[in-house]
């Protein structure tokens, strides 16, 4: 997904831990300890890289998790298609890495036509074709 260089604020910083998936950890153990709120957010962009490549959008992939558990996208999309939850989740994040999903600046989530293909935009650019989930929902104070 770097390389295609997706558009907008949720696509400016790319994170790149270094190392393999041990190491990384065990830097973060050490430095914060191994139940820290670092070592849960290094887990889950490990996780990511494993979809993502080296270069991890961790600002949209996180808004992709905010949209998918504050939304029916996921249960509806695994009951059409007869696919576990989880299995879904995963393929939606695959589809975001590949490009043909993007977070708009306002955090919706969007099908998308990455540059340089045949159905892009005039000029090569990014299509934006349908909008599949508004952004999640702020919370409110009860």
């Amino acid at each position: 997904m770097y390389d295609l260089e997706p558009p907008g604020t949720f696509y400016q910083d790319w994170d790149r831990p270094n190392g393999t998936d041990t190491e990384v950890m065990a830097t973060v153990a050490d430095a914060f300890g191994p139940d820290s709120g670092e070592a849960a957010t290094m887990r889950l962009m490990l996780d990511y890289r494993k979809t993502y490549g080296p270069y991890v959008p961790l600002a949209a992939a996180g808004q992709l998790d905010l949209i998918l558990e504050d939304t029916a996208l996921v249960a509806e999309l695994a009951q059409s298609t007869g696919s576990a939850v989880d299995d879904t989740r995963d393929s939606l994040h695959s589809l975001h890495a590949q490009g043909m999903l993007l977070i708009a600046d306002n955090g919706s989530l969007w099908m998308t036509v990455p540059p340089g293909t045949p159905y892009s935009a005039p000029n090569g650019q990014w299509a934006f074709v349908e909008r599949r989930a508004d952004a999640p929902s702020e919370p409110t104070d009860s």
